[in-house]
């Protein structure tokens, strides 16, 4: 079994390659510890079981099993209105309660995403008082408090803001008081310093396009939602005390594992800081992490008490898929069969005629405003899909095309010689799903010119310029220029952080208000301003 879970991380070994630290646990032991690649490739030092990784998202559960210590201690309700203790926030005369934060049914916009939509790049240094000041400049929702599911970082960091209200302490000093040394966790910590030396740290590492790695900053300064560090054998004691409830007791845990509920009734797969399922049979615990390159996942299976703690500082390195993968291998005699799922078998690439790529060119909807695209280049295909780079696709059939960046794979209908193919499947993630070719009418020169414009948003603070260049319609971002791409009647897809953008336009045909929705940021409004250009006019 250790041969077989090495071989998994075979990519990412020796000196020359980031990759990874895992814990396998069984029965609150650890039954097999290792690290592969490097931790900081400059100097080549390897990671080990003792290596500290930056946790990215595994944080949530630290965070929030403080708030859950600390309604434990009858200093705050689970159905407090989040205002009694952070009154700064606004008042969207909808109650938002801490369980809505937990649970990521509160509707507050995501923090990254308003951040990098006001121009901040996210390796900037950001601060608690820099997250802050955008939450609080928020006067929409995306939704009514409970009526959906949303990530939503924002509502762990409004956590971290509830524990120093309550206790009087940073969720740093508390967590360290009433978790990590109760724990024994001795290499744990929250930073909220970016700057702070971190003994045995591993640096975090993508891959380009090259093949090669580069060093991804992370310049977090500011905890709730992320910026928790730690070693795989540290997360193997946070891991036991689900068993035995050392701290907080297991009524506490076992409360904390409880999924959400929307205002329907519906009951979500999310708990605080905890998504739960089942896999192959077996019940399971998971959450996953990315920040930067780093890679986290812990994966439980409480009925079996064996657990997997993945930690990564490859970004291109899959800690969720490879935790599934390990626990394959050591509870093979207690899963059920794998369902069918379609396989990417190693297939080689294979030429394909380039006429016969002409059958598969256009646009294909995947869902409403999220289009895939597909063009010719000599002969290979492009695909680009809405809000994203373009990428080239190898050939494994004269229908079947792939990625070389994420494994994925489109299979067009046959067609006749000289006819367009009229659908597709992406299969992606064990998922199969239908592509329909679509008609996009380009806007002709005279509508994109309607756009053009200054545009305000008063929860950003930021101004926005629509301008047309070349035939093609742009928007100023404070940190460049963003194409924008038709994808229905007055919508453009654009690359992140913008994602979709809509104007709002009247029966005349003046467009006073555009409106962005990227995923986690929905209807944020940009309204139509004139200003008076600042500073010298340009020569002529």
């Amino acid at each position: 079994m250790e041969r077989a879970v090495d071989q998994l991380f075979a990519q990412w070994t020796g000196s020359g390659s980031p990759g990874a630290s895992i814990a396998v646990i069984q029965n609150g032991e650890i039954i097999y510890g290792k690290g592969y690649g490097a931790a900081n490739l400059e100097y080549g030092v390897p990671n080990t079981p003792a290596t500290v990784f930056h946790l990215a998202s595994v944080s949530k559960q630290f965070t929030a099993f403080a708030i859950y210590l600390l309604a434990q201690d009858g200093k705050l309700s689970l159905d407090d209105d989040v205002r009694k203790y952070v009154p700064k926030l606004h008042d969207f005369g909808k109650v938002i309660t801490i369980r809505h934060l937990l649970h990521h049914t509160s509707g507050i916009r995501d923090q990254w995403n308003l951040l990098a939509l006001a121009g901040w790049r996210l390796d900037d240094e950001i601060t608690d008082d820099d997250v802050a000041r955008v939450l609080f400049q928020q006067t929409e929702l995306n939704f009514k408090p409970g009526d959906q599911f949303l990530y939503s970082n924002s509502g762990y960091t409004l956590l971290a803001m509830v524990v120093k209200q309550v206790s009087g302490k940073m969720l740093p000093e508390f967590a360290k008081e009433r978790i990590f040394d109760p724990l024994g966790m001795s290499h744990t910590h929250f930073q909220d310093n970016y700057g702070v030396v971190v003994k045995d740290r591993a640096y975090s590492y993508g891959r380009r396009r090259d093949g090669n790695y580069q060093y991804v900053a992370l310049t977090y300064s500011t905890v709730g939602p992320s910026s928790l560090f730690s070693t795989v054998g540290d997360l193997a004691r946070w891991d036991e005390n689900f068993y035995t409830g050392e701290v907080g007791g297991l009524a506490l845990l076992a409360q904390m594992q409880e999924r959400g509920k929307l205002n329907s009734g519906t009951e979500i797969a999310y708990a605080s800081g905890l998504s739960i399922g089942k896999y192959r049979g077996l019940r399971m615990v998971e959450h996953a992490g990315g920040d930067a390159a780093y890679r986290t996942n812990i994966l439980r299976f409480p009925d079996q008490h064996f657990s997997v703690v993945v930690l990564a500082n490859a970004g291109d390195l899959n800690p969720a898929a490879l935790s599934f993968a390990i626990a394959d291998i050591y509870l093979k005699d207690q899963l059920q069969p794998t369902p069918d799922k379609p396989a990417f078998g190693d297939k080689p690439e294979v030429v394909v005629d380039p006429k016969v790529l002409d059958a598969y060119v256009g646009d294909y909807e995947l869902r409403p405003g999220f289009i895939i695209s597909f063009s010719k280049d000599n002969d290979h295909l492009v695909t680009r899909a809405t809000g994203q780079p373009s990428f080239p696709m190898y050939a494994v059939s004269n229908i079947a095309f792939r990625l070389r960046v994420v494994p994925a794979e489109v299979v067009f209908d046959e067609t006749v010689e000289g006819g367009q193919a009229q659908n597709a499947v992406l299969n992606q993630n064990g998922a199969s799903l239908p592509l329909r070719r679509i008609a996009i009418t380009k806007p002709k020169l005279e509508r994109l010119k309607a756009y053009e414009g200054q545009f305000y948003s008063a929860e950003l603070g930021v101004i926005y310029d629509v301008f047309v260049s070349d035939g093609v319609l742009k928007v100023h971002h404070p940190r460049g220029d963003i194409d924008l791409m038709p994808v229905g009647t007055d919508t453009f897809g654009a690359a992140f952080p913008i994602g979709n953008l809509r104007f709002a336009c009247t029966d005349d045909g003046a467009c006073n208000a555009l409106l962005i929705d990227d995923g986690r940021v929905k209807e944020l409004r940009f309204v139509r301003v004139s200003l008076t250009p600042v500073g010298p006019k340009s020569p002529g």
